[in-house]
């Protein structure tokens, strides 16, 4: 077997665990876990700056706390909108659902009369969300590598990115590719 297929194998094997992970985490634990997770990032970034985030899918850490906390005190908060295969940051001024559209990958995204795009060399901070991660902050995403692609092409000493999880969903080690990008740091439970 080719080597790459072989970490390809190892990489959905993985997948396949953390989401049968996630699956198995009741709302109570994943109140707490949230809860956990959005006290961190608002102590930890509670001076006005910009800050990428991402709107949560079902299984991944609910981080709207934070989100609205960072709104409601004057950061530049953006979300992410792929068209064409290509990562846009779309500034967002509230989470009313109105502001958002469902995309092609089954995320929430600012809504095309609401947008407007913050230059990805001007962001502070980028949340970013992932099936796994280790403490060292190798990610293993969902497998489209939108993340990855778009992180490689930041001013490493500009943005700094952070992977947030549940603690279940952090692992000893993920298996790396050339075009895998790791995070700045974790923040989870």
């Amino acid at each position: 077997m080719h080597p790459i297929n072989s970490i390809k194998n190892q990489k959905n094997s993985l997948r396949l665990i953390l989401k049968d992970r996630l699956s198995q985490m009741t709302d109570d634990q994943k109140r707490s876990e949230d809860l956990i997770i959005n006290k961190i990032l608002q102590r930890k970034f509670n001076k006005k700056i910009s800050i990428l985030c991402y709107y949560p899918l079902v299984s991944e850490p609910d981080i709207t706390p934070s989100i609205k906390y960072w709104l409601n005190n004057d950061f530049i908060v953006s979300l992410p909108c792929i068209i064409s295969g290509e990562f846009y940051c779309q500034r967002i001024c509230n989470l009313s659902k109105k502001s958002f559209i469902k995309s092609n990958l089954g995320v929430l995204e600012p809504s095309p009369n609401s947008r407007s795009t913050i230059a990805a060399n001007n962001l502070d901070v980028i949340i970013v969300p992932g099936l796994g991660f280790t403490t060292c902050g190798s990610r293993l995403g969902r497998g489209g590598g939108i993340y990855d692609r778009f992180l490689s092409k930041l001013d490493k000493q500009r943005s700094t990115s952070i992977g947030i999880c549940y603690k279940n969903q952090i692992v000893d080690s993920i298996p790396i590719e050339k075009h895998d990008y790791p995070v700045n740091l974790v923040v989870s439970q």
